[in-house]
């Protein structure tokens, strides 16, 4: 009888303990640094799944962490190429997109990083600035590429956070103890058309929207900076220990 109830018991248990996490990645990006971070928040190693261009979707996942990348194709929200310097993968898109429309049928937790949060708006109905030096240049340098020789966790510019979100939206309450904190940059894309249903959270000092969530359905978040960078402040780490416990809330 108690090995019958124990079994009972762990049945009850077994989704919050079967909880896993797609990465979203391609070969080209630091998948150790998404992987780390996700493990620093409570994830375990065999919670995460890394999907990369070419392999199987997965049928059903609790949450979705779309890293960052190569650029989205502008042709994806109904524009041309403005300059070479726009350099799309259409592989990557595919994937990408792929997953999101997946995670919107299953109600899983999605958490945009970078390309991410680029991806997130495009799919949900909006638009980008496909290159900020030539069409929207307000003086904030925002490409600190690591093949510029600039470290992973180069502190680029500050934070502000909006004002007047609504509260308990997704990430909101991590984002607020991260006003006129600095975060690095790696990016020369960014929202030019929030998609309908998104909320701004936090801007860059020349207004670009650094961080958005979904005002209603499951968990939909995203960051235009790398927190996978440094995860090692608490503020940074809360980003993702709040997607995981929403990929927590989804499994059980």
């Amino acid at each position: 009888l108690l090995d019958s109830a124990a079994a009972g018991a762990r049945r009850r248990i077994g989704p919050a303990l079967e909880m896993k996490i797609v990465l979203s990645i391609d070969p080209a990006q630091p998948l150790a640094a998404y992987r780390d971070a996700l493990l620093a928040a409570g994830a375990r190693d065999e919670e995460i799944l890394v999907v990369q261009p070419g392999d199987s979707l997965p049928e059903s996942f609790d949450g979705l962490l779309v890293s960052g990348g190569a650029d989205v194709d502008p042709a994806r929200y109904g524009e041309a190429k403005v300059n070479e310097t726009v350099t799309p993968r259409p592989e990557r898109d595919a994937l990408d997109f792929a997953l999101v429309e997946r995670a919107a049928g299953i109600g899983a937790a999605v958490f945009g990083i970078c390309r991410g949060l680029q991806v997130l708006n495009v799919a949900l109905g909006g638009t980008l600035w496909q290159d900020l030096p030539s069409q929207r240049d307000r003086g904030v340098a925002h490409a600190f590429s690591t093949r510029d020789g600039h470290a992973p966790g180069f502190l680029a510019h500050v934070v502000r956070v909006r004002r007047g979100v609504p509260s308990g939206l997704p990430l909101a309450a991590e984002i607020a103890a991260l006003d006129g904190e600095p975060v690095n940059s790696r990016h020369h894309q960014a929202v030019k058309d929030l998609a309908p249903g998104l909320v701004s959270l936090v801007a860059s000092p020349d207004d670009l929207p650094e961080a958005f969530a979904r005002a209603e359905g499951p968990f939909l978040a995203a960051v235009q900076w790398h927190p996978e960078n440094l995860v090692e402040r608490p503020a940074q780490k809360a980003l993702f220990t709040a997607f995981l416990e929403a990929a927590r809330h989804r499994a059980a």
